[in-house]
């Protein structure tokens, strides 16, 4: 896993910097801001890993070829990205009790974001076009999904459009404008398979939770029977014995060739993408080795009781 190995005295760097500007919060949002921040930080062994949010702009080096501090900035300003982004999906999801603390330091969190890119981007710079595209996206996303939304690519990665500042971002600075789109596109692949990841894990909570699940979509958009509502046996059904999460991650492996036929040299993202595509092959894998074991036994226990009920001749 050198994509995130190579990088961990960075990380240490970026996470510390964070840390000491949500201490200059006012209290007690502070407290509660370094709470989150742990929440998510690839140093704390508890923590959720969202490791595309602060490590894209160092996967960048090999098509942009910075100064070390720019990808650390770069790297800063994405974890308040992700931290900001991150409360706004809570809010949306769940709303906590505390709703209103999250609200407010979710406002810091943008304004300490905000702070970071003026930094490195001036006011009349292309860069803040893309900063709005990338907002509007995700604004749309999050606000119109629907529990059977589409699986496309393009439709998955808008769910997490404001990572791609991080990547837009160094190239902006690195005078690389040209490759934005091909950028994109890949940032988008690589999105869009994290997103097959993480809706196979929670499966069966978007579905008590009527959150939209590329999975649960993808098995509907299979049935033959599309008027009758979807059960979760359906699901599992389509999963266990159908063979749906074969199918499921070779969506995942068509975005790694994807991903490779644009010819970047990107390679700890196009790494961190395979790594992605295969626990999700190897867990497709496990399910169909643990169907087949099943039935050879079941075939076994019906000989065993069978042909030893039969009379000798």
């Amino acid at each position: 896993m050198l994509w995130r190995t190579d990088y961990v005295q960075e990380l240490i760097y970026v996470f510390g910097e964070a840390e000491r500007l949500i201490q200059n919060y006012p209290a007690p949002l502070n407290v509660k801001g370094l709470d989150y921040l742990q929440a998510f930080n690839p140093l704390n062994p508890a923590s959720t890993k969202n490791h595309i949010c602060y490590l894209l702009p160092f996967w960048m080096k090999p098509v942009t070829n910075l100064e070390p501090q720019q990808y650390r900035d770069l790297s800063l300003a994405n974890v308040f990205v992700m931290l900001y982004f991150f409360i706004q999906d809570d809010l949306m999801d769940t709303a906590p009790s505390d709703w209103k603390e999250q609200l407010a330091l979710g406002n810091l969190f943008h304004l300490t974001m905000l702070d970071l890119y003026r930094s490195l981007f001036e006011s009349k710079s292309p860069f803040w076009n893309h900063y709005r595209t990338y907002v509007i996206n995700w604004s749309l996303a999050v606000a119109y999904e629907s529990p059977l939304s589409s699986i496309s690519t393009a439709k998955l990665a808008q769910k997490a459009a404001p990572v791609k500042l991080a990547s837009t971002g160094a190239l902006f600075l690195a005078g690389k404008e040209d490759l934005e789109p091909n950028v994109s596109e890949a940032v988008d692949l690589v999105l869009a398979t994290l997103q097959f990841s993480d809706d196979w894990v929670d499966w069966e909570e978007d579905f008590d939770l009527h959150n939209a699940n590329s999975l649960v979509s993808m098995i509907d958009s299979e049935r033959a029977d599309a008027l009758a509502p979807l059960t979760k046996t359906d699901i599992k059904n389509a999963i266990h014995i159908n063979g749906a999460l074969t199918r499921f991650s070779r969506l995942a492996a068509t975005n790694v060739e994807s991903l490779a036929s644009l010819s970047l040299t990107l390679p700890h993202l196009a790494a961190f993408q395979d790594n992605l595509a295969s626990n999700l092959a190897k867990s497709a894998d496990q399910l169909e080795e643990t169907k087949k074991l099943l039935l050879d036994g079941g075939f076994t226990h019906w000989l065993s009781k069978n042909v030893a009920s039969q009379p000798s001749n």
